[in-house]
């Protein structure tokens, strides 16, 4: 298998425990994602990196508490992967732990992370509480790693963002585990609107148990490469998945979005709604799987995703996908791709709206479903003034 320039370059620095060790290892073995891997066809990760960034950059602090939310609940600041307690804002509703890397997901990229995390973050919900995290990364590479555990009857509520400087390539690759316990609600909502300079490879997994209920929302607008791999995994009945993404993008942005749901026990039900809005020489990726096992009867599972592109520069590739096992379901799945809907358009300037404001009106419209579950309000109108920024 291929090894790459970025492990070799890394190996040196290596400085790890068992499980550490054991990811490395492996990792040499199976290689990064090289440009024939499926998985990776419309993202060259690797190549992407080894051209962009240098690995031996070391960070300086680019901390701003102006990037804070103004919201009540914790706060936790991780600058360069690691947890910064002084600039961390800890409320009672919240326990956590900084402790050894254990183990998680094995992909490449995941791999890497657990290889060269230097630390595991584990945050423990106590009743209800929402829950702050910024990555503020200026190394050549950061690799955030956390763990969360939602405790059974709790509804916990996690905003991840990521902060990088405007002036030097930076290459995130973090990694967040949810457990997500019996009876309980776990939401995780993530603003990606970076600048050109940023390359990051996120990974969030959720592992979801009986009578519970996981919500992921990811909103993207700017980014030099990003890749989103989400998976979760409906091991338990009567347990629900959900999942939203808007990808709006311009410029040269390169946004994937990579998603998985496994239906693995009978009564679960998953809905997955993606859309994006591309102009001038973005790329936007979506590939999203559904697996239905064989003992996952009563499923109910639907994937959707729409794009409209404004540009004959942009470029799209999606890929909806289902592979089922069992006969007794309700599943289905589809996209569209097309452009703005000249009847709509002229239909608002035949009421006395410009074609501008008819257009971002249209545009607007199709967003905000992707806003449903966001359930913290400076989140949302952070969204929203991303939206009409981008639209105006």
């Amino acid at each position: 298998m291929e090894t790459s320039t970025i492990l070799d370059s890394l190996t040196t620095s290596f400085q790890g425990n068992q499980v550490q060790e054991d990811a490395l290892k492996m990792l040499n073995e199976i290689g990064l994602p090289h440009k024939k891997s499926e998985a990776y066809k419309f993202t060259p990760v690797t190549s992407l990196l080894e051209k962009n960034i240098d690995f031996s950059l070391e960070g300086k602090s680019i901390f701003d508490s102006e990037k804070l939310y103004k919201e009540d609940g914790s706060h936790l600041v991780f600058i360069n992967g690691e947890l910064s307690i002084e600039q961390s804002t800890i409320s009672n509703d919240v326990t956590y732990e900084v402790a050894e890397v254990s183990k998680g997901k094995h992909d490449p990229l995941s791999l890497l992370n657990t290889a060269y995390a230097k630390q595991e973050v584990r945050i423990l919900s106590n009743q209800e509480a929402s829950v702050f995290i910024y990555h503020f990364n200026s190394n050549g590479i950061s690799n955030p790693r956390i763990k969360v555990n939602v405790q059974d009857g709790h509804t916990f509520r996690v905003i991840e963002k990521l902060i990088t400087p405007t002036d030097s390539k930076t290459f995130t690759n973090s990694y967040i585990e949810f457990e997500v316990g019996k009876n309980a609600f776990g939401y995780h909502t993530k603003v990606q609107n970076y600048n050109t300079e940023t390359f990051s490879h996120e990974t969030v997994i959720a592992n979801v148990s009986r009578d519970s209920h996981f919500y992921n929302n990811t909103f993207s607008f700017e980014g030099a490469m990003v890749r989103n791999n989400l998976t979760i995994n409906l091991d338990a009945e009567n347990c629900e998945g959900h999942m939203y993404g808007l990808f709006l993008l311009d410029k040269k942005s390169h946004v994937d979005n990579n998603t998985s749901v496994d239906h693995m026990k009978p009564n679960s039900y998953s809905n997955e709604l993606y859309k994006g809005i591309l102009d001038e020489k973005s790329t936007g990726v979506f590939n999203g799987k559904i697996y239905v096992r064989q003992d996952a009867q009563k499923t109910n599972a639907f994937q959707s995703n729409n794009n409209i592109l404004l540009s004959e520069d942009a470029t799209l590739h999606t890929k909806p996908q289902l592979e089922i096992w069992a006969d007794d379901v309700k599943c289905s799945h589809g996209c569209t791709s097309g452009q703005l809907d000249e009847d709509a358009i002229f239909y608002l300037r035949a009421r006395g709206i410009n074609e501008k404001s008819a257009k971002a009106m249209i545009l607007n419209a199709f967003a905000r479903e992707t806003m449903e579950h966001v359930k913290v309000e400076s989140v949302i109108s952070e969204v929203q003034q991303l939206i009409d920024k981008k639209l105006s």
